[in-house]
């Protein structure tokens, strides 16, 4: 037995065994007439239904993608920011930010350091001439192209030295920042040459600090040969920047402590 609504009509007929059609009688037409108006509205709120449950799974993925999307973006922001400035090639496996971030003390304490920092990075800039100076974390970075001091191929240091002679007076007034020295080359002889001339020249530049009256218990010299470029070695320009000294300049247990007696004095005042 079949019903078929046929336009504005509605048609009821039943098959016989030789197959031939057969009206039904009209109760029973009413009886499935009946029926098929109520399935009708029923199938079309499940249609509704799934429509809906259709588009929540939809907004739901899109929100998930959303969330990856951002979560990702937000690794690699925190990822630039512990790589210091990379874009200048500095990692954290770099000495000199990895002494500047084990020395950094955060909190008051940190803030305290930080302006003694500014203000040593503003006198750098304006008296060192020729050298590069950025601030970061609780520290300083001093590039200095190394042609500005050495000879090519050569660690021994030229006669006009005032760009050294200038930051040496101003690290040895301020005695509470210690440095990092570091050479680096391009790659352009051997691997072990370069290494060796690295090391030498950061040596030199300590023992010339150290004969103008700093400390030698306030530095360290170390050489890294073509392991750190900070641009291409495939071009001129981009050797060009490797070959450099860098010297990072953090506060050291003198100033910590000071500055610690400093922030509990004001704190136990204010109490």
């Amino acid at each position: 037995m079949a019903a078929f609504p046929d336009g504005m009509n509605f048609r009821c007929s039943t098959t016989g065994r030789d197959g031939s059609e057969r009206p039904v009688v009209p109760e029973k037409c009413l009886f499935m007439k009946q029926e098929f108006i109520t399935w009708k509205p029923k199938q079309q709120f499940i249609s509704w239904r799934q429509k809906l449950v259709s588009w929540a799974l939809l907004l739901g993925l899109i929100g998930v993608l959303s969330l990856v999307i951002v979560s990702r973006a937000s690794a690699q922001t925190s990822t630039s920011n512990k790589s210091f400035v990379k874009g200048d090639g500095h990692h954290l496996e770099n000495s000199i930010v990895t002494v500047v971030s084990s020395a950094t003390v955060g909190g008051s304490e940190g803030s305290a350091i930080n302006r003694k920092m500014d203000k040593l990075a503003s006198e750098l800039r304006s008296k060192v001439k020729g050298a590069r100076v950025v601030r970061f974390q609780e520290g300083i970075l001093i590039t200095i192209d190394s042609r500005l001091l050495f000879e090519e191929d050569s660690y021994g240091l030229q006669s006009k030295k005032s760009l050294l002679k200038d930051l040496a007076r101003i690290l040895e007034k301020h005695e509470y920042a210690n440095a990092v020295i570091e050479g680096h080359t391009d790659n352009v002889a051997e691997e072990i040459y370069n290494q060796s001339l690295s090391e030498k020249r950061a040596h030199e530049i300590e023992n010339y600090f150290i004969g103008k009256g700093i400390k030698d218990a306030r530095m360290k010299a170390v050489g890294y040969g073509e392991k750190q470029p900070i641009a291409s070695n495939d071009n001129e320009s981009g050797r060009l920047l490797n070959r450099r000294i860098e010297i990072g300049i953090f506060a050291n247990d003198m100033l910590r402590q000071a500055t610690s007696k400093a922030e509990s004095t004001y704190t136990a005042l204010k109490q």
